[in-house]
Protein backbone atom coordinates (compact mmCIF):
# COMPACT_ATOMS: atom_id res chain seq x y z
CA UNK A 1 0.00 0.00 0.00
CA UNK A 2 1.86 3.65 -1.30
CA UNK A 3 1.93 6.85 1.00
CA UNK A 4 -0.89 8.45 -0.69
CA UNK A 5 -3.41 5.66 0.21
CA UNK A 6 -2.46 5.76 3.91
CA UNK A 7 -3.01 9.47 3.81
CA UNK A 8 -6.36 8.79 2.43
CA UNK A 9 -7.25 6.11 4.72
CA UNK A 10 -6.10 8.16 7.82
CA UNK A 11 -8.72 10.84 6.72
CA UNK A 12 -11.83 8.48 5.69
CA UNK A 13 -11.38 6.65 9.48
CA UNK A 14 -11.91 10.57 11.23
CA UNK A 15 -14.45 11.74 8.99
CA UNK A 16 -16.84 8.45 9.48
CA UNK A 17 -16.42 8.33 13.65
CA UNK A 18 -19.08 10.81 14.82
CA UNK A 19 -18.59 9.85 18.97
CA UNK A 20 -15.48 10.46 21.61
CA UNK A 21 -15.22 6.32 22.08
CA UNK A 22 -15.53 5.55 18.36
CA UNK A 23 -12.92 8.26 17.54
CA UNK A 24 -10.42 7.18 20.78
CA UNK A 25 -11.14 3.78 19.11
CA UNK A 26 -10.05 4.85 15.71
CA UNK A 27 -7.32 6.73 16.75
CA UNK A 28 -6.06 3.60 18.28
CA UNK A 29 -6.11 1.16 15.66
CA UNK A 30 -4.95 4.02 13.60
CA UNK A 31 -2.20 4.27 15.47
CA UNK A 32 -1.08 0.80 15.53
CA UNK A 33 -1.55 0.43 11.68
CA UNK A 34 1.18 3.29 11.17
CA UNK A 35 3.25 1.82 13.41
CA UNK A 36 3.10 -1.61 11.53
CA UNK A 37 3.31 0.87 7.81
CA UNK A 38 6.39 2.64 9.32
CA UNK A 39 8.07 -1.23 10.30
CA UNK A 40 6.98 -2.13 6.72
CA UNK A 41 8.60 0.66 4.92
CA UNK A 42 11.38 0.81 6.90
CA UNK A 43 12.46 -2.22 5.91
CA UNK A 44 11.85 -1.48 2.21
CA UNK A 45 13.90 1.26 2.66
CA UNK A 46 16.66 -0.53 3.98
CA UNK A 47 16.45 -2.72 0.71
CA UNK A 48 15.87 0.28 -1.79
CA UNK A 49 20.35 0.33 -1.88
CA UNK A 50 20.65 -3.95 -2.80
CA UNK A 51 22.21 -4.91 -5.78
CA UNK A 52 20.13 -7.88 -5.00
CA UNK A 53 16.79 -8.70 -7.16
CA UNK A 54 15.58 -11.43 -4.53
CA UNK A 55 16.34 -8.81 -1.64
CA UNK A 56 14.65 -5.80 -3.93
CA UNK A 57 11.53 -8.22 -5.03
CA UNK A 58 10.90 -9.00 -1.23
CA UNK A 59 10.72 -4.77 -1.23
CA UNK A 60 8.32 -4.10 -3.75
CA UNK A 61 5.74 -7.25 -2.09
CA UNK A 62 6.19 -4.29 0.29
CA UNK A 63 5.84 -1.64 -1.09
CA UNK A 64 4.57 -1.95 -4.52
CA UNK A 65 4.42 1.39 -5.17
CA UNK A 66 8.14 2.64 -4.69
CA UNK A 67 9.26 4.21 -7.41
CA UNK A 68 12.97 3.87 -6.09
CA UNK A 69 12.66 0.26 -5.62
CA UNK A 70 11.40 0.15 -9.02
CA UNK A 71 14.34 2.08 -10.20
CA UNK A 72 16.85 0.03 -8.46
CA UNK A 73 15.52 -2.83 -9.44
CA UNK A 74 14.96 -2.18 -13.44
CA UNK A 75 19.09 -1.04 -12.87
CA UNK A 76 20.32 -4.67 -11.55
CA UNK A 77 18.63 -6.30 -14.16
CA UNK A 78 19.88 -3.79 -16.50
CA UNK A 79 23.87 -4.16 -15.13
CA UNK A 80 24.11 -6.55 -12.85
CA UNK A 81 26.13 -9.81 -13.71
CA UNK A 82 24.40 -12.47 -13.73
CA UNK A 83 21.05 -10.66 -13.14
CA UNK A 84 20.62 -9.48 -16.65
CA UNK A 85 17.00 -9.51 -17.69
CA UNK A 86 16.62 -6.72 -20.47
CA UNK A 87 12.71 -6.98 -20.61
CA UNK A 88 12.21 -7.10 -16.75
CA UNK A 89 14.35 -4.18 -16.69
CA UNK A 90 12.23 -2.04 -18.90
CA UNK A 91 9.04 -2.83 -17.19
CA UNK A 92 10.35 -2.11 -13.78
CA UNK A 93 12.10 1.22 -15.08
CA UNK A 94 9.01 2.29 -16.91
CA UNK A 95 7.18 1.22 -14.02
CA UNK A 96 9.36 3.95 -11.49
CA UNK A 97 8.49 6.82 -14.53
CA UNK A 98 5.15 6.35 -14.22
CA UNK A 99 5.05 6.40 -9.70
CA UNK A 100 7.48 9.18 -10.16
CA UNK A 101 7.32 11.21 -13.88
CA UNK A 102 9.28 14.02 -12.08
CA UNK A 103 12.75 12.86 -11.60
CA UNK A 104 15.12 12.90 -14.49
CA UNK A 105 17.38 10.09 -13.27
CA UNK A 106 14.39 8.02 -13.65
CA UNK A 107 13.76 8.60 -17.41
CA UNK A 108 17.26 8.74 -18.29
CA UNK A 109 17.73 5.05 -16.84
CA UNK A 110 14.18 4.31 -18.99
CA UNK A 111 16.35 5.87 -22.15
CA UNK A 112 19.39 3.72 -21.73
CA UNK A 113 16.88 0.62 -21.31
CA UNK A 114 14.90 1.21 -24.71
CA UNK A 115 17.77 1.84 -26.18
CA UNK A 116 19.21 -1.77 -24.88
CA UNK A 117 15.74 -2.85 -26.55
CA UNK A 118 16.39 -1.02 -30.07
CA UNK A 119 13.57 1.11 -29.14
CA UNK A 120 14.94 4.71 -30.79
CA UNK A 121 11.60 6.09 -30.02
CA UNK A 122 10.85 5.27 -26.36
CA UNK A 123 14.90 6.03 -25.81
CA UNK A 124 14.36 9.12 -27.46
CA UNK A 125 10.99 10.28 -25.93
CA UNK A 126 12.46 9.31 -22.26
CA UNK A 127 15.36 11.51 -23.19
CA UNK A 128 13.67 14.45 -23.88
CA UNK A 129 11.65 13.49 -20.58
CA UNK A 130 15.05 13.65 -18.76
CA UNK A 131 16.00 16.85 -20.24
CA UNK A 132 12.88 18.97 -20.03
CA UNK A 133 12.82 18.08 -16.06
CA UNK A 134 16.55 18.86 -15.54
CA UNK A 135 17.90 21.59 -18.39
CA UNK A 136 20.74 22.65 -16.69
CA UNK A 137 22.86 19.33 -16.16
CA UNK A 138 25.83 18.90 -18.48
CA UNK A 139 25.94 15.68 -18.28
CA UNK A 140 22.25 15.03 -19.92
CA UNK A 141 23.28 16.92 -22.71
CA UNK A 142 26.57 14.72 -23.08
CA UNK A 143 24.72 12.23 -23.03
CA UNK A 144 21.88 13.19 -25.17
CA UNK A 145 24.37 14.47 -27.44
CA UNK A 146 26.68 10.94 -28.06
CA UNK A 147 23.25 8.89 -28.51
CA UNK A 148 22.52 11.36 -31.53
CA UNK A 149 25.60 10.57 -32.57
CA UNK A 150 25.98 6.94 -32.46
CA UNK A 151 22.49 6.88 -33.83
CA UNK A 152 23.79 8.53 -36.99
CA UNK A 153 22.45 12.04 -36.77
CA UNK A 154 24.72 14.76 -35.88
CA UNK A 155 21.87 17.24 -36.82
CA UNK A 156 20.20 16.40 -33.62
CA UNK A 157 23.72 15.78 -31.72
CA UNK A 158 25.28 19.46 -32.63
CA UNK A 159 22.45 21.38 -30.50
CA UNK A 160 23.18 19.08 -27.48
CA UNK A 161 26.90 20.06 -27.46
CA UNK A 162 26.38 23.90 -27.89
CA UNK A 163 23.97 23.80 -25.17
CA UNK A 164 26.71 21.77 -23.10
CA UNK A 165 29.31 24.31 -23.62
CA UNK A 166 27.05 26.97 -22.70
CA UNK A 167 26.96 25.10 -19.03
CA UNK A 168 30.30 23.47 -18.84
CA UNK A 169 33.76 24.36 -19.81
CA UNK A 170 34.95 21.40 -18.68
CA UNK A 171 33.63 19.41 -21.71
CA UNK A 172 35.05 21.31 -24.56
CA UNK A 173 38.26 20.14 -25.72
CA UNK A 174 35.34 16.24 -25.51
CA UNK A 175 32.84 18.12 -27.13
CA UNK A 176 35.06 19.68 -30.04
CA UNK A 177 36.64 16.54 -30.53
CA UNK A 178 33.38 14.47 -31.16
CA UNK A 179 32.19 17.04 -33.33
CA UNK A 180 35.26 17.14 -35.48
CA UNK A 181 34.83 13.38 -35.89
CA UNK A 182 31.24 13.78 -36.75
CA UNK A 183 30.95 16.57 -39.22
CA UNK A 184 34.97 17.17 -40.45
CA UNK A 185 34.37 20.55 -40.75
CA UNK A 186 36.10 22.97 -38.26
CA UNK A 187 33.82 26.22 -39.34
CA UNK A 188 30.70 24.17 -39.21
CA UNK A 189 31.47 22.82 -35.48
CA UNK A 190 32.43 27.04 -35.03
CA UNK A 191 28.91 28.30 -36.27
CA UNK A 192 26.87 25.51 -35.26
CA UNK A 193 28.55 23.94 -31.71
CA UNK A 194 30.14 27.03 -30.43
CA UNK A 195 27.47 29.78 -28.66
CA UNK A 196 26.14 32.76 -30.02
CA UNK A 197 27.56 34.96 -28.05
CA UNK A 198 30.28 36.85 -26.86
CA UNK A 199 32.11 34.41 -24.79
CA UNK A 200 36.06 34.32 -25.99
CA UNK A 201 37.45 32.13 -23.49
CA UNK A 202 35.28 29.43 -25.36
CA UNK A 203 36.30 30.66 -28.64
CA UNK A 204 40.06 30.59 -27.50
CA UNK A 205 39.71 26.92 -26.37
CA UNK A 206 38.95 25.96 -29.48
CA UNK A 207 41.87 28.26 -30.60
CA UNK A 208 43.80 25.93 -28.68
CA UNK A 209 42.47 22.95 -29.22
CA UNK A 210 42.16 23.49 -33.10
CA UNK A 211 46.41 24.21 -32.86
CA UNK A 212 46.74 21.18 -30.89
CA UNK A 213 45.37 19.07 -33.12
CA UNK A 214 47.47 20.71 -35.91
CA UNK A 215 45.16 22.90 -37.37
CA UNK A 216 47.36 25.37 -37.52
CA UNK A 217 45.70 27.62 -40.27
CA UNK A 218 42.42 27.73 -39.09
CA UNK A 219 42.79 27.98 -35.38
CA UNK A 220 44.73 31.77 -36.85
CA UNK A 221 41.33 32.42 -38.55
CA UNK A 222 39.30 31.59 -35.09
CA UNK A 223 41.71 34.04 -33.75
CA UNK A 224 41.39 37.08 -35.84
CA UNK A 225 37.12 36.41 -35.65
CA UNK A 226 37.54 36.67 -31.91
CA UNK A 227 40.06 39.31 -30.92
CA UNK A 228 38.11 41.53 -33.92
CA UNK A 229 35.19 41.38 -31.44
CA UNK A 230 37.61 43.33 -29.22
CA UNK A 231 35.54 41.61 -25.66
CA UNK A 232 38.13 40.82 -22.78
CA UNK A 233 40.07 37.65 -21.61
CA UNK A 234 42.78 36.70 -20.30
CA UNK A 235 45.97 35.83 -20.51
CA UNK A 236 46.07 32.74 -19.71
CA UNK A 237 43.38 31.80 -22.43
CA UNK A 238 45.75 32.97 -25.25
CA UNK A 239 48.74 31.89 -23.72
CA UNK A 240 49.25 27.87 -24.72
CA UNK A 241 48.12 29.40 -28.79
CA UNK A 242 51.05 31.81 -28.44
CA UNK A 243 53.14 28.97 -27.47
CA UNK A 244 52.25 26.83 -29.75
CA UNK A 245 52.87 29.01 -32.60
CA UNK A 246 56.16 29.56 -31.36
CA UNK A 247 57.21 25.84 -30.76
CA UNK A 248 55.94 25.61 -34.34
CA UNK A 249 58.18 28.45 -35.88
CA UNK A 250 55.17 30.25 -37.01
CA UNK A 251 56.57 33.40 -36.00
CA UNK A 252 54.79 35.75 -38.24
CA UNK A 253 51.39 35.01 -36.44
CA UNK A 254 52.66 34.53 -33.00
CA UNK A 255 53.93 38.31 -33.65
CA UNK A 256 50.44 39.74 -34.56
CA UNK A 257 48.51 37.53 -31.75
CA UNK A 258 51.28 39.43 -29.13
CA UNK A 259 50.47 42.75 -30.95
CA UNK A 260 46.80 41.87 -30.74
CA UNK A 261 47.26 41.38 -26.65
CA UNK A 262 48.79 44.64 -26.39
CA UNK A 263 46.38 46.25 -28.61
CA UNK A 264 43.59 44.96 -26.53
CA UNK A 265 45.07 45.82 -23.20
CA UNK A 266 46.03 42.13 -22.36
CA UNK A 267 49.60 42.73 -22.26
CA UNK A 268 50.36 45.45 -21.06
CA UNK A 269 53.67 47.65 -22.46
CA UNK A 270 56.02 48.53 -19.79
CA UNK A 271 55.75 52.43 -19.15
CA UNK A 272 59.65 52.87 -18.97
CA UNK A 273 61.99 52.36 -21.72
CA UNK A 274 63.25 54.06 -25.11
CA UNK A 275 60.80 53.71 -28.48
CA UNK A 276 63.41 52.01 -30.63
CA UNK A 277 63.83 49.47 -27.78
CA UNK A 278 62.88 45.82 -29.14
CA UNK A 279 63.25 43.84 -25.75
CA UNK A 280 59.83 44.01 -24.05
CA UNK A 281 60.12 45.05 -20.10
CA UNK A 282 64.23 45.27 -20.91
CA UNK A 283 64.23 47.55 -17.19
CA UNK A 284 62.45 44.40 -15.46
CA UNK A 285 60.53 47.06 -13.90
CA UNK A 286 57.24 45.23 -14.16
CA UNK A 287 57.30 40.93 -13.49
CA UNK A 288 57.80 39.10 -16.17
CA UNK A 289 54.90 37.06 -18.07
CA UNK A 290 56.87 33.82 -18.73
CA UNK A 291 55.04 34.20 -21.80
CA UNK A 292 55.22 35.38 -25.18
CA UNK A 293 57.39 37.67 -26.22
CA UNK A 294 58.28 38.85 -22.14
CA UNK A 295 60.84 36.81 -20.13
CA UNK A 296 61.02 33.39 -19.75
CA UNK A 297 62.17 31.77 -16.90
CA UNK A 298 63.14 28.37 -17.07
CA UNK A 299 63.69 25.96 -14.10
CA UNK A 300 67.09 25.97 -13.89
CA UNK A 301 68.90 23.49 -10.86
CA UNK A 302 70.80 25.39 -8.04
CA UNK A 303 70.24 28.86 -9.90
CA UNK A 304 68.03 31.49 -7.71
CA UNK A 305 66.43 34.34 -9.92
CA UNK A 306 64.52 37.64 -8.37
CA UNK A 307 62.13 39.52 -9.89
CA UNK A 308 62.24 42.25 -9.21
CA UNK A 309 65.55 43.11 -6.81
CA UNK A 310 66.61 46.64 -5.73
CA UNK A 311 69.65 48.61 -6.48
CA UNK A 312 69.12 49.19 -10.11
CA UNK A 313 71.25 50.95 -12.82
CA UNK A 314 67.89 52.81 -13.74
CA UNK A 315 64.88 52.82 -12.40
CA UNK A 316 64.20 50.66 -9.57
CA UNK A 317 64.11 47.50 -10.11
CA UNK A 318 66.71 44.97 -12.12
CA UNK A 319 67.10 41.31 -12.18
CA UNK A 320 69.38 39.35 -10.13
CA UNK A 321 71.24 35.72 -10.67
CA UNK A 322 72.64 33.76 -7.59
CA UNK A 323 74.46 30.75 -8.58
CA UNK A 324 73.66 28.48 -5.39
CA UNK A 325 75.96 25.41 -5.73
CA UNK A 326 79.16 25.35 -6.94
CA UNK A 327 78.62 23.47 -10.26
CA UNK A 328 79.68 23.74 -13.55
CA UNK A 329 76.70 23.49 -15.82
CA UNK A 330 75.70 25.63 -18.88
CA UNK A 331 72.62 27.21 -18.09
CA UNK A 332 70.34 29.88 -19.99
CA UNK A 333 68.70 31.65 -16.38
CA UNK A 334 66.12 34.02 -18.43
CA UNK A 335 65.20 34.32 -22.30
CA UNK A 336 62.84 36.33 -24.24
CA UNK A 337 61.80 35.77 -28.20
CA UNK A 338 62.17 39.36 -29.93
CA UNK A 339 60.94 40.03 -33.62
CA UNK A 340 63.11 40.78 -36.36
CA UNK A 341 63.68 41.61 -40.06
CA UNK A 342 65.63 39.47 -41.94
CA UNK A 343 68.94 40.98 -43.28
CA UNK A 344 69.15 43.72 -40.67
CA UNK A 345 72.12 44.93 -38.48
CA UNK A 346 71.34 45.04 -34.68
CA UNK A 347 72.94 46.37 -31.27
CA UNK A 348 71.99 44.45 -28.30
CA UNK A 349 73.31 46.44 -25.23
CA UNK A 350 72.79 45.94 -21.26
CA UNK A 351 74.42 46.74 -17.82
CA UNK A 352 75.83 44.31 -15.33
CA UNK A 353 77.35 43.98 -12.29
CA UNK A 354 78.61 40.54 -10.19
CA UNK A 355 79.67 39.96 -6.89
CA UNK A 356 82.17 36.97 -6.53
CA UNK A 357 81.67 34.79 -9.46
CA UNK A 358 84.03 32.48 -9.13
CA UNK A 359 84.34 30.77 -12.87
CA UNK A 360 86.03 32.03 -16.05
CA UNK A 361 82.83 31.51 -17.30
CA UNK A 362 80.78 33.47 -16.13
CA UNK A 363 76.97 34.95 -16.97
CA UNK A 364 76.77 36.97 -20.70
CA UNK A 365 73.99 37.73 -23.01
CA UNK A 366 73.69 35.59 -26.06
CA UNK A 367 71.60 35.82 -29.35
CA UNK A 368 70.45 32.99 -30.86
CA UNK A 369 68.18 32.64 -34.30
CA UNK A 370 65.71 29.71 -33.04
CA UNK A 371 64.82 28.28 -36.46
CA UNK A 372 68.44 28.33 -37.47
CA UNK A 373 71.23 28.49 -34.90
CA UNK A 374 73.63 27.44 -37.43
CA UNK A 375 73.06 30.86 -38.93
CA UNK A 376 73.27 32.99 -35.89
CA UNK A 377 74.09 32.49 -32.53
CA UNK A 378 76.70 34.99 -31.08
CA UNK A 379 77.42 35.88 -27.37
CA UNK A 380 78.64 39.02 -25.44
CA UNK A 381 81.88 39.27 -23.03
CA UNK A 382 81.67 37.41 -19.74
CA UNK A 383 81.37 38.77 -15.98
CA UNK A 384 83.23 37.29 -13.58
CA UNK A 385 85.09 38.16 -10.47
CA UNK A 386 83.23 41.36 -8.57
CA UNK A 387 82.39 44.03 -11.08
CA UNK A 388 80.19 47.38 -10.96
CA UNK A 389 77.48 48.29 -12.93
CA UNK A 390 79.27 48.14 -16.16
CA UNK A 391 78.09 47.96 -19.84
CA UNK A 392 77.77 44.45 -22.09
CA UNK A 393 76.80 44.70 -25.96
CA UNK A 394 77.74 43.16 -28.87
CA UNK A 395 76.25 43.56 -32.43
CA UNK A 396 74.66 41.02 -34.95
CA UNK A 397 72.77 40.69 -38.14
CA UNK A 398 70.52 38.47 -39.01
CA UNK A 399 69.82 35.80 -41.49
CA UNK A 400 67.78 35.92 -45.01
CA UNK A 401 65.02 34.02 -43.35
CA UNK A 402 65.44 35.57 -39.75
CA UNK A 403 61.43 36.48 -37.86
CA UNK A 404 62.90 36.49 -34.68
CA UNK A 405 65.88 36.05 -32.40
CA UNK A 406 66.35 34.78 -28.68
CA UNK A 407 68.04 36.59 -26.34
CA UNK A 408 69.32 35.30 -23.19
CA UNK A 409 71.03 35.57 -20.13
CA UNK A 410 73.15 32.76 -20.94
CA UNK A 411 76.41 30.69 -19.05
CA UNK A 412 78.45 28.21 -20.43
CA UNK A 413 80.29 25.41 -19.26
CA UNK A 414 83.77 25.78 -18.12
CA UNK A 415 87.01 24.34 -19.78
CA UNK A 416 89.68 25.85 -17.12
CA UNK A 417 89.69 25.87 -13.25
CA UNK A 418 87.98 26.68 -11.27
CA UNK A 419 85.43 24.90 -13.20
CA UNK A 420 82.48 25.68 -10.58
CA UNK A 421 80.23 28.63 -11.03
CA UNK A 422 79.01 30.35 -7.69
CA UNK A 423 78.33 33.90 -6.75
CA UNK A 424 75.82 36.41 -8.01
CA UNK A 425 75.21 38.81 -10.87
CA UNK A 426 72.88 41.58 -11.66
CA UNK A 427 71.74 42.58 -15.35
CA UNK A 428 69.46 45.63 -15.74
CA UNK A 429 68.34 48.38 -19.14
CA UNK A 430 68.96 45.68 -21.96
CA UNK A 431 68.39 47.21 -25.02
CA UNK A 432 67.95 45.65 -28.89
CA UNK A 433 67.84 48.42 -31.48
CA UNK A 434 68.00 48.65 -35.67
CA UNK A 435 71.43 49.84 -36.55
CA UNK A 436 71.91 51.64 -39.93
CA UNK A 437 74.16 49.71 -40.59
CA UNK A 438 74.39 47.58 -44.29
CA UNK A 439 74.47 43.96 -43.09
CA UNK A 440 78.18 43.62 -44.59
CA UNK A 441 79.34 46.23 -42.78
CA UNK A 442 78.04 44.74 -39.50
CA UNK A 443 80.19 41.79 -40.16
CA UNK A 444 83.30 43.47 -41.31
CA UNK A 445 82.91 44.90 -37.42
CA UNK A 446 82.53 41.80 -35.31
Amino acid sequence: MGRGSLQGRGEFSLRSRGRASGFLLAAGLAALFIAGEAIRLGIATSLEDSANPTELRRALTLDPDNPKLHHRLGLVYSYAPGGNNPSEALRHLRRATELNPHRAIYWLSLASACDSMRDTVCADRALEHALRLSPMTPRLHWIAANRYLLTDRPEAALPQFRRLLELSSEYNWPAFRLCLEAVGDPLMVLEKVLPNRADAKLRLDYVNFLSAQGDADFAYRVWVQTVAAAFPFPLSSAEPYLQRLLELGRYKEAIDVWQDLERLGIVKKPATGEPDNLIFNGDFEQVPLNAGFDWRTPEVPYLSLAFPDSGAYRGSRCLRLDFTVGRNDESEAVYQFVPVVPDQGYSLTAYARSDSITSDSGPRLRVLDPACPACLDVSSETTVGTTPWHPVSLKFSTGAQAQVVRVSVWRPRSRAFPTEITGTFWLDAVSLERLDLQKSEVRSKK
